[in-house]
């Protein structure tokens, strides 16, 4: 019993760690380890690394890669009681087991049987659709051969495909024979539709379905943030699409969470919901989810015209972008996504455009804004030469308002002479008379020169200065408006006495 489980439970924990891994670097499983490679090491057993290395397809890399996980796998298979490894056994002797019971023997075909997965398409011919679990039969068109299938109501929904009898489809699954009746089935994991028209008819189906609950109309779309920084993305380790995403981001110092998964087929859905449901429960961490792949056909876009996967974008808490395709394969997940571009190039630069255009703007301003200072500088310029040429016409009047005023004294002096020659003249006639006329002529003319003398001093600028008042300069111009000073100007005050220069400590309005 030992010899015949042994192969079978290293086989089968190698193929669980084999499927594992490639769930986690998002490649296919072959590209871990093949086949062949896989029967090699449950044929040799390898106990060291220069064991391990005689198997073909195991080089120095994939050993550096998986080589501790394969040897500790086959300890642990090996340090289980099912096989004495001491114990010799001669092929030609007749060698007595204890015999197996139905149970074990089953559970050792089914071992076997799971590493028979495989791809199958047929017509549907039987549907029976339970709590849990649905239950189909697949007819093969050329010879009618018949194989029992079955599915897990989780796996069937996810699948989003409502099979019918009559239709066309590809399952993906192992072989299992089920214990308590001894049937062989088909357990399948994924379901799809065959052939473009089947796929269309479906894609059709869901369009309206989701065009009549709105989930397409720009109302219930989100804006992309303007200056994304942390954004969480979900596309294949493995392609160009990401390496065009990643060229096309530029450096503007973005956080990018990536989650890799498969993004191709049917089969891509469950590991995208993964990554959605990982995405969801961080969601206050990013600004933006973004989706991208390359174009394709119908059939290898499946994934994104999914139901289930369709309506996680729609609701999904942040805003979303997908760049999935191209513009003659628009997906539903595309439609209902907050924003959507062809390529996932044209992805980048959407998350990149205002950075770009954001960067370019001050770009121009670091050049315009010495030119608006320069040219600001020289309005300023051109202003205080102006107040200037003002304040110096205004000092050209007051002068020319002083010479009128002495000019005037000087005449009325004149005039005043005049009349006391005439006045002589006329008093020749008596002393007394003359006298007289004399002592009045100077009395008069005494007032005349005292009015004259205080109208003389009225105009006279100094006496403002003696006054108490001062004539207030910065630099060469006179200070008549406190808005033209500021606090820290150097000013020079004339007073009737002396003058003096002061510091503007406080101005007030």
């Amino acid at each position: 019993m030992a010899g015949f489980l042994y192969p079978m439970l290293l086989q089968s924990k190698l193929r669980e760690w084999r499927e594992e891994q490639a769930r986690r670097e998002g490649i296919e499983s072959y590209k871990i380890l093949s086949k062949a490679t896989l029967d090699a090491l449950v044929e040799a057993r390898p106990e060291s690394k220069e064991a391990i290395l005689l198997i073909k397809g195991i080089k120095e890399k994939k050993y550096q890669k998986y080589g501790k996980a394969i040897l500790a796998i086959i300890q642990s298979v090996q340090e289980s009681p099912l096989e004495s490894r001491n114990t010799p056994v001669n092929l030609d002797e007749e060698v007595q087991y204890e015999p197996l019971t139905v149970s074990q023997f089953l559970d050792g075909l089914n071992t076997e049987l799971s590493g028979m997965a495989a791809r199958i398409s047929g017509e549907v011919t039987s549907v029976d659709i339970r709590e849990r679990v649905v239950y189909f039969t697949l007819k093969d068109m050329l010879d009618g051969s018949m194989l029992p299938c079955l599915i897990f109501r989780f796996a069937y929904q996810i699948s989003g495909v409502d099979i019918k009898i009559g239709d066309q489809i590809i399952v993906e699954g192992a072989p299992e024979i089920y214990k308590p009746n001894g049937r062989l089935s088909l357990k399948v994991g994924l379901i799809e539709l065959a052939g473009e028209g089947m796929l269309k008819k479906a894609y059709d189906e869901l369009y309206r379905k989701l065009e009549q609950e709105g989930l397409m109309t720009e109302v219930n779309k989100r804006l992309l943030p303007r200056y994304p920084e942390r954004i969480a993305l979900i596309t294949s380790a493995q392609g160009a699409a990401i390496d065009d995403f990643k060229m096309n981001l530029s450096n503007f110092g973005l956080k990018v969470d990536f989650y890799p998964t498969a993004v191709e087929g049917k089969k891509a859905v469950f590991e995208i919901l993964k990554a959605l449901k990982y995405f969801r429960s961080r969601a206050d961490s990013y600004d933006v989810l973004v989706v991208v792949r390359g174009g394709g056909s119908l059939e290898s876009l499946q994934a994104f015209n999914n139901e289930i996967l369709v309506r996680e974008i729609a609701s999904f808490p942040i805003p979303t972008l997908l760049g999935v395709g191209h513009e003659k394969d628009i997906t539903l997940a595309a439609l209902v996504a907050d924003k959507m571009v062809s390529t996932p190039t044209a992805t980048a630069k959407e998350l990149t455009v205002e950075w770009i255009e954001g960067r370019q703007a001050i770009n121009n301003l670091s050049l315009k804004l010495p030119l608006v200072f320069a040219q600001t500088l020289r309005m300023k310029r051109n202003f205080l030469n102006s107040s200037t040429d003002t304040l110096l016409e205004v000092l050209r009047s007051i002068q020319r308002k002083s010479l009128r005023i002495e000019q005037a004294f000087f005449l009325q002096i004149h005039r005043f002479g005049e009349e006391i020659r005439r006045k002589q003249k006329e008093s020749v006639s008596s002393e007394e008379i003359l006298k007289n006329g004399f002592i009045e002529v100077k009395k008069r003319l005494k007032k005349k020169i005292l009015l004259y003398e205080e109208q003389l001093k009225i105009y006279d600028p100094r006496r403002v200065l003696k006054l108490g008042y001062g004539l207030i300069k910065k630099g060469s111009a006179l200070v008549k408006d406190s808005s033209k000073i500021v606090p820290g100007d150097i000013l020079s005050v004339q007073l009737g006495k002396g003058s003096f220069e002061a510091l503007v400590k406080k101005i007030n309005k």
